[in-house]
């Protein structure tokens, strides 16, 4: 079995949960008894998404595509973007300076940066990357695009709402009311797709906290990783089966 997993840094970045993948691919052989191998790639979910991901699709062949759908995409307020919207070229400025401040591994995870991405979130807030109803398109778009091979197993995860990135009371409401807005427009379209879906409409990390955080205080470290491939592998089995796949046997 050819797994074509498009997911998020997590699963690619040293100190994050990058045993993920491993620990699923270990579980869908110990069930279906055959090898399994994984494509991992991290999409972006812009207009060019669809057409990437096809193209990745045509290259790998699969037998399943996994869909990972991320809060990042549209629940993460960015202080660069923010500072980019009102400040015209100065912001643009200022906002490649933060997004390298960010990207830095000594800078970003260092409690005076932390806290002034805190206090400016407080003052000026923050912008979104993308907005609810343009991750539903793309996804959309991309969805319809992985459909055209006959024979491909789709499936499609998130969102779930693991960290809280918001500092006030509005921010926090934005970010249940935008959740549910991609929980319901996804749910619709993998309902019309016939295409297995699992999220949360209700931000996870409200009733059962945040996953321990990596050495960075912003990807999960390998802990939450064993939990998410158990949870995950029980989704992949369940939908796999569904969808009539026969196991090669070696």
């Amino acid at each position: 079995m050819k797994i074509l997993r498009l997911t998020n840094s997590n699963d690619v970045l040293e100190g994050a949960s990058t045993n993920r993948p491993v620990l699923i691919a270990r579980a869908l052989e110990a069930h279906f008894g055959e090898p399994v191998e994984t494509v991992l790639r991290t999409p972006w979910p812009n207009q060019r998404m669809p057409a990437v991901v096809e193209s990745w699709v045509d290259r790998e062949r699969p037998d399943v595509v996994f869909l990972g759908v991320v809060n990042y995409w549209f629940n993460y307020p960015s202080v660069p973007l923010r500072l980019r919207r009102l400040f015209g070229p100065l912001g643009d400025r200022l906002a490649r300076l933060g997004f390298r401040a960010a990207e830095n591994r000594i800078i970003g995870p260092s409690l005076p940066f932390r806290l002034g991405r805190k206090a400016l979130l407080r003052t000026i807030g923050g912008d979104y990357h993308f907005e609810p109803e343009d991750i539903v398109s793309v996804i959309e778009a991309t969805a319809r695009r992985i459909l055209r091979n006959e024979g491909v197993i789709l499936v499609v995860w998130g969102p779930h709402g693991r960290a809280d990135w918001s500092e006030t009371t509005g921010q926090r409401r934005a970010a249940l009311r935008r959740q549910q807005q991609v929980v319901d427009g996804l749910t619709r379209l993998c309902a019309e797709l016939h295409v297995a879906y699992h999220s949360s409409a209700r931000p996870v990390h409200l009733d059962h906290g945040h996953p321990e955080f990596a050495a960075d205080h912003f990807h999960f470290a390998a802990s939450y990783g064993e939990h998410s491939a158990e949870e995950q592998a029980a989704f992949l089995v369940r939908s796999i089966e569904a969808a009539g796949y026969t196991p090669r046997r070696p």
